[in-house]
């Protein structure tokens, strides 16, 4: 039983009182996480049908999770929505004027460290595990895409894998082109995704095709309310927050590299054969007498 009221985002609230519900408290919790933010914003009579129980059911919900009122919660995942949604500039006016005796490098570099601290400690090893099985099968193709900041976490994946397994491709280009690379998608293609906060609606699009598809999806994304998770297979989550303006990438490319090395190991003897044959190329175009 909770000994105090939880804290955190209203997702992490849901998460802490969920084991502590009555089956009709559990049931509209569960109703809030499957639709959230969204379902949350609605009133308190739609929420309470939609998920099959009494507004009191829904009042009672909102008391554990620590507000007030049903209103407080509405009001807490506005906030949550302007947060996620809020541009770089938005953030650095936020942020205000640095203290002249502060450590602003220090700042910022403990920051990162909590995000990639933060990303090992609470990734799913299941979820983790199954993504590089998935990789690992050399007889499925692997498709990386990526968004505006991201597609360069995409291409470092795509040029690792390609050296330790063939068919790995990058989607790049104009979003209209992508449609032409849907055509070949199906059930023995792997898909990699990026998408993170200002999540990108054409990226969201592309997920939705190759999950119809019935395409396995590895997400990497920094929340697991984020919206691709509806299409991911598996999703593999690592905070981006950070001291300054932008969005920081460290922790996801922390899980990057532990994705590639894993699937490395797990391919095994056939990764070892293509690095030695891989390192005689290199060695026959540095010298061609060779």
């Amino acid at each position: 039983m909770l000994t105090s009221a939880p804290q955190g985002s209203v997702a992490d609230r849901l998460e802490a009182v969920l084991p502590h519900l009555a089956s009709q408290e559990r049931r509209a919790a569960l109703h809030l996480r499957a639709h959230y933010p969204v379902a949350g914003l609605d009133s308190l009579a739609r929420v309470a049908r939609a998920a099959g129980v009494s507004p009191q059911t829904v009042l009672r919900l909102t008391a554990r999770l620590g507000f007030e009122g049903y209103r407080d919660l509405q009001d807490a995942l506005r906030r949550e929505l302007a947060t996620g949604a809020q541009t770089p500039l938005a953030r650095l006016a936020a942020t205000g004027p640095v203290a002249a005796d502060s450590d602003w490098l220090d700042a910022f570099g403990r920051q990162v460290c909590r995000n990639v601290e933060g990303t090992f400690g609470g990734v799913l090893r299941t979820e983790f595990e199954a993504a590089a099985v998935a990789l690992a099968d050399r007889k499925r193709t692997v498709a990386v895409i990526g968004g505006r900041f991201t597609h360069s976490l995409a291409g470092l994946l795509v040029r690792h894998l390609s050296i330790v397994r063939e068919d790995v491709h990058e989607i790049t280009g104009p979003t209209v082109a992508w449609s032409d690379r849907l055509i070949d998608v199906g059930r023995r293609t792997v898909i990699v995704a990026y998408d993170i906060r200002r999540y990108q609606a054409d990226v969201l699009r592309f997920l939705a095709a190759a999950a119809d598809q019935r395409a396995t999806i590895v997400l990497f994304t920094d929340d697991p309310m984020a919206p691709g998770c509806r299409f991911a297979s598996h999703s593999l989550i690592a905070p981006v927050k950070s001291r300054g303006a932008w969005d920081s990438l460290s922790a996801l490319l922390a899980l990057s590299e532990a994705l590639m090395a894993r699937t490395t190991d797990l391919i095994g003897e056939e990764a070892a054969e293509r690095l030695a044959r891989l390192e005689q190329l290199r060695a026959r175009m540095i010298d061609p007498t060779l």
